[in-house]
């Protein structure tokens, strides 16, 4: 079984936050002029007052179905009916509210890995997000900072929202992009699905269009060889597991930055072990957890 037809753990959670939210979207299909023939989820108009004026915030999760990815883009403008214009003063961040371990209350908060490419129209857009990792994510907060026009009270401003990726709509473009349907499963059913479903490695990412999320990899090692890499410097700690896969435990945690030795497989998950200069461990690292020299 692939593990987008396992329900993640954090789909009890998901759910529960995606009830609560107020934020509302619309699931369409279209031909988008970067990537192409999509699914997405468009989220009606944010405001946020910026003294007695206000900024109109709009925001669209995508599915490119030839690649079966995901793309975030961010618009913001002055003008409820063209709710773009206004530049990024600085790059966006994607905040994942995440259960740490996998099934559990407590929540922690990891920066997701993004490049932005700004428009003329001051549009952000960022490509390449898988849809398993992303449904990790209880909650996904949007973190903005806008250059006003001349003439605004300041000129900057904060723009900040909350998306829920177990939302119906948002559920429906996962779905489009291979991950399982978290609102098939009756609501008594959710928790014990999550917890009893076997965790098996994650099947090989397709092979999309080179995308420039992904930090940029080393040639794929042959045979039994093992190469240097780091654990990513943002995002907090990063977990070895014993095993491929979330719902394993977690052998160690590595502080930002720290040199391992990793080896590749077929999956997202590399091989990990500790290099000479430190305490022995073996273990399992996810891709987008590391940085490569």
């Amino acid at each position: 079984m692939a593990h987008s037809q396992v329900l993640n753990p954090s789909a009890p959670q998901g759910l529960h936050r995606a009830a609560s939210s107020r934020l509302e979207w619309d699931v369409r299909d279209a031909i988008h002029p970067v990537l192409g023939t999509i699914r997405y989820a468009a989220l009606r108009t944010v405001q946020t007052p910026v003294g007695d004026r206000k900024i109109y915030s709009r925001a669209a999760v995508s599915c490119q179905k030839g690649a079966l990815m995901l793309a975030v883009e961010l618009s913001n403008g002055t003008s409820v009916d063209e709710p773009r214009g206004l530049k990024p003063a600085k790059d966006p961040v994607l905040l994942c509210n995440r259960p740490e371990p996998p099934g559990a209350e407590k929540l922690v908060q990891e920066e997701l890995l993004a490049n932005w490419d700004v428009n003329a129209q001051g549009e952000a857009l960022s490509l390449g997000f898988r849809p398993f990792p992303l449904r990790e994510c209880v909650s996904i907060n949007v973190q903005q900072e806008v250059t006003l026009p001349a003439g605004w009270p300041q000129k900057t401003a904060k723009v900040e929202f909350t998306i829920t990726p177990y939302a119906k709509q948002l559920d429906d473009v996962f779905v489009t992009c291979g991950d399982v349907t978290a609102w098939d499963t009756p609501a008594d059913q959710r928790v014990t699905v999550a917890a009893a479903a076997p965790a098996p490695a994650p099947a090989p990412a397709p092979a999309p269009a080179p995308m420039k999320l992904q930090a940029t990899l080393p040639p794929a090692a042959g045979g039994e060889s093992w190469i240097n890499a780091r654990a990513l410097s943002i995002g907090g700690k990063t977990n070895v597991r014993s095993a491929p896969n979330l719902q394993s435990s977690v052998v160690i945690q590595l502080e930002p930055g720290t040199p391992i030795l990793v080896q590749k497989t077929a999956t997202e998950w590399w091989k990990a072990k500790a290099t000479g200069t430190h305490a022995p461990f073996e273990g399992y690292v996810r891709q987008d957890r590391l940085a490569f020299h």
